[in-house]
């Protein structure tokens, strides 16, 4: 019995050694954004004349830094992003898993091995394609490349092939079509998972860093991430309560969608089992 006790209480102090060391730094960089310059490099964690022209200073009309525009681009290309694969893994999704057609499998291969070519290797082709129709540093670009991936299939390929066939066939006894049965029955089903898929996306748009920032070239078009990673880079040294505080400011969307949407996130991970 002592054995256990002690193994629990090891186990306790190992987490909770882990967790301080993985929310120090955000700690840390909350801290810094309520610093001014002089202060940053001090080394207190509770900021000793705390301020908010760090703030003031990056949402200032006249700032070289565009937050609102990159922020605004941020949540179009997310949101947008989101919409849309919600709707056509959906769709495709049903089409793999309920329909039978010459070549289903084929398909279904072809995009579950598609989910092993890393973003890198198709950077290349992905920019020539988009200039070739004049689409960089167009929202088109911001969006095009997030409207369908093969994650999203998978995940809910694997929900509508638990859904009972007995509800397919009342369906089709009831004369409804093949998209009436998707959007009456297997959709709202899957909504727990579909709202899963879409916060995952929107996060995963919207904290893209690589594709936003090849794709677009103008200060106006630019994402939340690039803008950090910008305002990162300084002619000659870098304000870093100024990059904490746009750092501090980035992180809010995603927050408040995660509070928003948390209560399907986790039955939707209750359902389909993944993690995030």
């Amino acid at each position: 019995m002592k054995i256990r006790q002690w193994q629990r209480q090891t186990l306790v102090a190992v987490l909770t050694l882990a967790s301080v060391m993985m929310v120090l730094p955000f700690f840390w960089l909350l801290s810094t954004a309520f610093k001014p310059l002089a202060d940053a490099f001090n080394g207190q964690l509770i900021p000793a004349h705390p301020t908010l022209s760090n703030f003031s200073a990056i949402l200032a009309p006249g700032s070289s830094a565009e937050v609102m525009r990159w922020l605004g681009n941020s949540l179009l290309a997310a949101i947008s992003a989101s919409v849309a694969v919600m709707i056509l893994d959906s769709l495709a999704a049903f089409g793999l898993a309920r329909l039978q057609f010459f070549g289903r499998q084929i398909i279904f291969y072809l995009l579950i091995g598609s989910l092993m070519v890393p973003f890198i290797a198709v950077l290349i082709p992905l920019y020539l394609e988009f200039a070739k129709f004049n689409l960089l540093d167009t929202y088109g670009a911001l969006i095009f490349p997030y409207t369908a991936n093969a994650f999203g299939v998978f995940l809910l390929y694997q929900f509508y092939l638990s859904i009972p066939k007995e509800l397919e066939d009342a369906a089709v006894a009831d004369g409804a079509t093949r998209f009436q049965m998707w959007r009456r029955i297997f959709f709202p089903l899957s909504l727990p998972a579909t709202a899963t898929l879409g916060m995952l996306t929107f996060m995963g748009v919207y904290n893209d860093f690589l594709w936003p920032l090849v794709a677009t070239s103008s200060n106006s078009m630019r994402t939340m991430t690039v803008g950090v990673a910008l305002m990162a880079i300084g002619p000659y040294n870098t304000n870093y309560p100024l990059l904490m505080a746009l750092t501090v400011f980035s992180m809010v969307p995603t927050l408040i969608a995660f509070i928003f949407a948390q209560r399907q996130l986790m039955q939707g991970i209750a359902t389909t089992g993944i993690t995030i």
